[in-house]
């Protein structure tokens, strides 16, 4: 049986579910997030002052079946843009195709997902999403290395094609490496692409209607530390960089924490 405790959301520009493990069957996980970024220029783009956004998102996830699982969560943003309110709302479904845990050599999802925006955040510019309604196809591939019932040291990543009811496509990957230590503490470096196919350069900040026309581009990289209670979930801390952008808000810096909360009803 899997220790469903040992899994926490990845620090990615969307908060659905990466990893390509799933829980027990059954086996909710509750996952409470609080992001708060910071960042004064827009690659192409003319920001006025400094800008400050506060991130809450909550995610749900469970496994009805041993190779099915179902992810929906929901965003807030309060930024220097927007007052308080709904930023998104999401749904996913993955397949899990291959499972190193059980004799598989990795462990590979598939999965489909939709995510509705606010219009208002979409006329903020540190919302990263293209359009109201944006869809995205993805694949999770991984390996962990065991030390007795527990993995120590583990490997995925994720890649992803979407579009969005209007503008141009996008291109995302995300790829992490992690280490279990001495059973309760994880410590994990991780890395993400993001990438706009639009026909335009310019980020028009005071009449900005989202990125689906935009030719946009972003790397970030990031450290992030996870404490796994004994039956309590996961409480993790986390700090993101953004070190590459084009026509997209650049030198970002993203302080996360997030709680993980295992529960089953059945």
């Amino acid at each position: 049986m899997r220790k469903f405790w040992l899994f926490c959301l990845p620090v990615s520009l969307c908060a659905l579910e990466i990893e390509p493990w799933f829980c027990d069957i059954w086996e909710f996980t509750f996952t409470p997030s609080y992001t708060y970024g910071r960042f004064h220029k827009v690659q192409n783009g003319h920001l006025k002052s400094s800008f400050n956004e506060h991130i809450l998102a909550f995610d749900l996830a469970v496994p009805p079946s041993q190779n099915w699982e179902l992810n929906a969560d929901v965003e807030f943003a309060d930024t220097t843009q927007q007052s308080m309110g709904a930023r998104s709302g999401a749904f996913q479904a993955r397949y899990l195709w291959l499972d190193d845990v059980q004799g598989d050599p990795v462990s590979l999802t598939t999965g489909l997902s939709a995510r509705a925006v606010s219009g208002r955040s979409l006329r903020d510019v540190s919302c990263p999403y293209h359009s109201h309604a944006n869809f995205e196809a993805n694949a999770s591939i991984g390996k962990e290395w065991d030390q007795g019932f527990d993995w120590h040291t583990r490997i995925y990543g994720l890649g992803a094609v979407g579009m969005g009811n209007q503008g141009y496509p996008w291109t995302r990957a995300f790829i992490t490496l992690e280490g279990n230590l001495r059973h309760a503490h994880r410590l994990g470096a991780f890395a993400e692409g993001y990438m706009g196919f639009g026909n335009q350069d310019q980020v028009r900040v005071d009449h900005f209607h989202g990125y689906a026309f935009i030719r946009h581009r972003s790397i970030d990289i990031g450290l992030q530390y996870t404490y796994a209670f004994e039956i309590w979930g996961t409480l993790s801390f986390a700090y993101t960089r953004r070190v590459y952008a084009k026509s997209f808000p650049e030198k970002v810096n993203f302080f996360t924490v997030s709680y993980m909360l295992p529960f089953s009803l059945f």
